[in-house]
């Protein structure tokens, strides 16, 4: 309820409310909204008595703000009592970790797709390099009863190696799409109540992984085409378009969240 009797905007109470209401702007809405009507109707009722005992509305009014205390003292205990505690702040931080490890699984799971694909069109050494190293007679001997038609023991290395940058990257795809699909489930049917970190913080972060690792990946193709004659290139520039997609999207979903002003601080539930 807004009661604009009095002097309208030099009301005593009403600057009071509006000064609270600047102090409690980083506050819950829902929050804020409670003890702003609180506030008011606690006021007007405090000036209604006075009234009936003979005051002067303005006196009143003043009399009310002084008792109530001053709106900073207010704020700031209703502040301390949205600031979540320390444990509530790691949760979300260990929630907000799984889910993006649960979506850079996904990626990885990508570029082992687009390995493989490389793979059946360029071969073995274009993802995997078995380099000038010595190879073991042990290792040698498995490589070759898996990969009998090699014709040499580095070639069979080649081959079991492109084989695991590639089949074991989709395996850890597999169980990102596992992991997000029982965080979402989880969450849509309420029963994961743990919360994440604000959505800027979550977004900045996967852009910024998501863009590290798009640049490790490229120089390290580019490293392999210039100066390993082209050999394991596609074990690295596999992953660096998934890991730009990545970057690019989680880029975007944080400008939007500026945008939106979604940047606000982790609360108290309640």
């Amino acid at each position: 309820m807004i009661r604009n009797e009095g002097n309208g905007a030099e009301s005593p109470v009403e600057q009071y409310l509006d000064e609270l209401t600047r102090l409690l702007a980083a506050g819950h809405p829902r929050h804020l909204r409670y003890l702003l009507s609180e506030t008011e109707a606690h006021l007007h009722d405090d000036v209604d008595a006075a009234i009936a005992a003979g005051a002067g509305r303005a006196d009143a009014e003043a009399q009310a703000v002084a008792r109530i205390g001053a709106p900073e003292a207010l704020a700031h205990a209703e502040l301390d009592r949205q600031r979540p505690p320390l444990r509530e702040i790691v949760r979300r931080a260990v929630a907000s970790g799984v889910l993006l490890a649960a979506i850079g699984a996904v990626a990885i799971g990508i570029s082992g797709v687009i390995a493989g694909v490389i793979r059946a069109i360029g071969g073995a050494g274009a993802v995997a390099d078995a380099g000038r190293s010595p190879l073991s007679a042990t290792d040698c001997a498995r490589w070759l009863a898996i990969y009998p038609g090699a014709g040499s023991c580095r070639a069979a290395a080649t081959a079991d190696w492109a084989a695991e940058a590639t089949y074991y990257r989709i395996a850890v795809g597999v169980l990102g799409v596992l992991a997000v699909a029982v965080i979402a489930g989880l969450r849509r049917r309420g029963r994961l109540s743990i919360g994440l970190l604000p959505r800027i913080v979550v977004d900045s972060i996967a852009a910024a992984a998501f863009t590290g690792a798009a640049a490790w990946t490229l120089v390290l193709g580019i490293d392999a085409l210039a100066v390993s004659s082209g050999r394991g290139w596609g074990q690295w520039l596999s992953a660096t378009p998934v890991a730009l997609a990545g970057a690019v999207v989680f880029a975007m979903r944080a400008v939007q969240d500026l945008r939106a002003g979604s940047g606000e601080p982790i609360r108290a539930r309640g």
